[in-house]
């Protein structure tokens, strides 16, 4: 009886095994078969290989443009953006931003307005602003310019009443406030490291001017990118989402922030904020380089190469309930060394796949999904 009673545990098992391999096959054949908008990239210029992928993958992109501190660069970004977005609406949609050099100027809120109302007529879906508010620019006095500043009040005002989004990039994660590890992010960009520096305004001191924006525009819709600057706590992004309704974020390649995480809590907060949450890698992509250089073929493929990986863990990460192998440490949204620290998905539902990857992006920000066919 006892033998018995072991091979039926044992083929109670088998079945189990194959009850849910087959679940994870079917949900990830899924949300590799529906519509992706990836809202968070980078995109320096068109290329053929890439738009290849996006069909492979049942993606389209919004890129970014950024860095209102350097107009030559944010120029050549609005104009590239603008003209593939023009060239290939299927494959990408696009994101301004605006002067922030002359903004002692007198006329600077007029020019800034017009600027924006002949992006938006050009197709830009949105306006990113982005950490050099809070962390870069100053006032007259030598005061760190906050993004609640009453200076950027009217340009928040035409940007709610032209019925766009914000996309804000505003703060760092916490780390930036840390001793700095050798090799991470805020080794190699010291400029954004505040540790140290008594004289920098404090990641609270950033994050509760975002804040206050949020209670003086309540009519702006708001989208945290990088998950709001609060990655490492979905407890405190849900008090800003119960808080605040015209908020929401993007994942703008944090997912190994949610990985650090208890799984079932970051699980029920998907499900809770299902309306709230979007999907964004934060990668660039395109034939050129940011300083305008032509990439080689090996370049060009390794940037390939990343984006399907990268893809491929996200899709199996939201999508399934599999161990997903990852590295010794989690420093970047891809594996890195040996592949012996794992990750179990999530196992989303998918009503939340379908918002969290297409639905929400085209809700908060309308005209994203033009000619996604």
């Amino acid at each position: 009886m006892k033998k018995n009673r072991n091979q039926v545990i044992r083929l109670a098992l088998g079945i189990s095994f194959l009850f849910f391999s087959f679940s994870a096959t079917a949900q990830l054949d899924y949300v590799k078969s529906i519509k992706k908008i990836d809202i968070h990239t980078h995109i320096s210029s068109d290329d053929p290989s890439l738009r290849k992928v996006l069909d492979e993958l049942n993606v389209k992109m919004c890129t970014i443009c950024t860095k209102g501190t350097d107009l030559e660069r944010m120029n050549f970004q609005r104009e590239t953006a603008k003209e593939i977005t023009k060239q290939y609406p299927r494959y990408y949609a696009w994101m301004t931003t605006f002067d922030l050099t002359k903004r002692n100027d007198p006329d600077w809120v007029e020019n800034v307005k017009k600027q924006l109302k002949q992006d938006f007529e050009n197709g830009a879906v949105g306006v990113k602003i982005w950490k050099d508010i809070g962390m870069t620019i100053k006032n007259a006095d030598g005061e760190y310019i906050q993004v609640d500043d009453p200076m950027f009040d009217p340009i928040f005002e035409f940007i709610a009443r032209q019925d766009k989004p914000i996309l804000a990039h505003i703060g760092e994660p916490i780390q930036a406030w840390m001793p700095p590890r050798p090799g991470t992010y805020w080794d190699t960009h010291p400029d954004y490291s505040f540790w140290d520096k008594p004289d920098r305004p404090s990641y609270s001191d950033i994050l509760a001017a975002r804040d206050h924006v949020l209670r003086k525009h309540p009519n702006l819709r708001f989208v945290g990118a990088h998950l709001g600057s609060l990655e490492f706590d979905v407890e405190e992004l849900a008090k800003r989402l119960d808080r605040y309704p015209n908020f929401a974020i993007e994942l703008g390649g944090r997912a190994r922030y949610f990985m650090w995480q208890n799984r079932e809590r970051v699980r029920r907060f998907f499900i809770k904020y299902q309306d709230r949450i979007m999907f964004g890698t934060d990668r660039g992509g395109g034939l050129i380089k940011k300083n305008g250089e032509k990439k080689s073929e090996t370049e060009l493929q390794e940037n390939i190469d990343g984006l399907l990986k990268r893809y491929d863990i996200f899709l199996r990460y939201f999508a399934t309930d599999e161990e997903i192998p990852w590295g010794d440490k989690i420093s970047s949204d891809e594996p890195v060394g040996d592949a012996k620290y794992m990750v179990k998905g999530l196992a989303l539902p998918k009503e939340v796949l379908d918002k969290f990857f297409y639905k929400n992006a085209v809700k908060w920000f309308p005209g994203v999904e033009r000619n996604f066919e």
